[in-house]
């Protein structure tokens, strides 16, 4: 708050010239120092704080300057900006969970699936309208404000779903995981065949799958797109910081699984209807 009366004060003292570059640099600023300390320095309770900041900062300054031209407001406040934060911001929040789940943690799961959700309806009203700006109907624009975004929301809500079968048992795991693998799937397909995240998503949906007790033939159905897409990753992403977290790893588990169940089927012990073994 302290922050938004000195802008005001600013502003009315000496004008946009002098507001609007000190706003972008102070973004930018809690930004990069969310990035920092999140993965730099192992913090994510920290660094989401300065995202999180920068977040407000953003909507507040929409609000309060919706009728001002971005050429005085500044890039900041545009729509595909504040959306690239708000998904930077989605990613740490769930990487703050993740180092601590719990039914108690300050990062509820549910704030983080309405966050992803809020995020596609963004999204959907913007392709619907098409009123994305001539000058940002460029692929790389589009990737950056819609499509990775997008994919964020979907992997946020697989998240969401698969943390809260943790917590459920039955009947009621068992959805949630459909559930997870349902929106890993359309993160999957946001992505680029080549992206390594549409191979890892992929395997995130065949580890639902399996919890969920779908059949063998859903199952290995996946398993035929992840293998062909495997050699496309590599080409590219042989060599990524999630190659070296395990990324291989749980994709060759996933798809010898599909090999193994597959095998038992041509055999004649199970068949494409069976569900997959857990």
């Amino acid at each position: 708050e302290t922050i938004k009366k000195l802008v005001q004060k600013r502003l009315k003292e000496k004008g946009w010239d002098d507001v609007r570059p000190a706003l972008s640099v102070t973004v930018r600023a809690w930004i990069m120092k969310g990035m920092l300390e999140s993965h730099m320095r192992g913090r994510p309770d920290i660094g989401i704080q300065f995202l999180k900041r920068a977040v407000d900062l953003l909507e507040w300054g929409r609000i309060v300057w919706k009728n001002v031209h971005k050429n005085d407001r500044g890039v900041i406040f545009e729509d595909t900006f504040l959306r690239s934060v708000r998904s930077m911001h989605l990613i740490m929040s769930m990487n703050t969970y993740g180092s601590g789940p719990s039914l108690d943690s300050k990062f509820p799961l549910e704030h983080l699936k309405e966050e992803a959700e809020d995020l596609l309806k963004e999204i959907d009203i913007m392709i619907e309208s098409d009123n994305l700006p001539s000058a940002e109907l460029d692929p790389g624009m589009i990737s950056s404000s819609c499509i990775y975004p997008a994919a964020i929301a979907h992997r946020t809500i697989g998240f969401y779903h698969s943390q809260k079968a943790g917590y459920s048992d039955g009947v009621l795991a068992r959805v949630s995981f459909m559930n997870g693998a349902k929106a890993y799937l359309r993160a999957a397909d946001t992505y680029p065949e080549d992206d390594e995240l549409h191979a890892f998503y992929l395997s995130c949906a065949m580890d639902c799958m399996r919890c969920a007790g779908v059949s063998i033939g859903e199952f290995n159905s996946v398993a035929v797109t992840l293998r062909a897409a495997v050699p496309k990753m590599m080409k590219i992403w042989a060599f990524s910081i999630m190659q070296r977290g395990g990324r291989d790893k749980k994709i060759q588990a996933n798809l010898r699984s599909a090999d193994e169940m597959m095998k038992l089927v041509a055999e004649g012990k199970l068949t494409v209807e069976d569900p997959v073994p857990v």
